[in-house]
């Protein structure tokens, strides 16, 4: 059995598992080995307080395209979005 790779990589800016399929946006992205994309939703913490670690409780969502057979599913915790100067 292989080994699936990490998902969420990107490429050039993109993510390199749909740089590596085919379709579009708003329709559905194949890819090279013939699986339909899925998508994930991760959350971000935002630390918008002064100190560091800190904030508001806000959370940003974004969503992270992945093959099921070749990648890894990704991880609800993402990385946290610092916002403003801290102390």
């Amino acid at each position: 059995m292989s080994t699936k790779r990490k998902s969420g990589q990107l490429k050039d800016g993109k993510y390199l598992v749909l740089t590596e399929s085919e379709g579009k946006q708003g329709v559905g992205f194949t890819h090279s080995c013939g699986t339909e994309i899925m998508g994930a939703k991760v959350a971000h913490p935002v630390w918008d307080g002064p100190f560091p670690m800190s904030g508001s409780g806000q959370v940003k969502y974004t969503t992270v395209p992945y093959c099921t057979k070749c990648e890894t599913t990704p991880d609800f915790h993402g990385m946290p979005v610092e916002v403003g100067p801290k102390i």
